[in-house]
């Protein structure tokens, strides 16, 4: 028996911009459809209003738009692949599962 707790809290803001595109054409999508996600995840600019003032505009480095039609997509690809790794870690030995289930007693 397996059990696995994630806090997710924060993972839109942590998707990194590689492991996206590396998991969409592992997908198998179309480079020309994978540049133009790429384009949209990438080209984000934000601004913070701080009494009333915005700040200038500045691009974050990592993560995905909540609110947007695709970031839902990309998020549940990501995790399934994450998800692919740690089982392909666990039968290579590389990553060691644990099991304690005396808290559950």
């Amino acid at each position: 028996m397996f059990a696995w707790k994630i806090d997710l809290s924060k993972a839109y803001d942590r998707l990194n911009w590689g492991f996206i595109e590396s998991v969409l054409l592992e997908v198998g999508l179309p480079n020309i459809f994978i540049q133009l996600i790429m384009q949209c995840v990438s080209t984000v600019r934000y601004q913070i209003c701080i009494n009333g003032e915005l700040t200038d505009p500045f691009s974050p480095s990592s993560g995905i738009r909540q609110g947007d039609p695709l970031s839902r997509y990309h998020f549940v690809l990501c995790i399934e692949k994450l998800s692919h790794i740690i089982v392909d870690a666990v039968k290579r030995k590389t990553l060691e599962a644990y099991q304690n289930l005396s808290k559950w007693s």
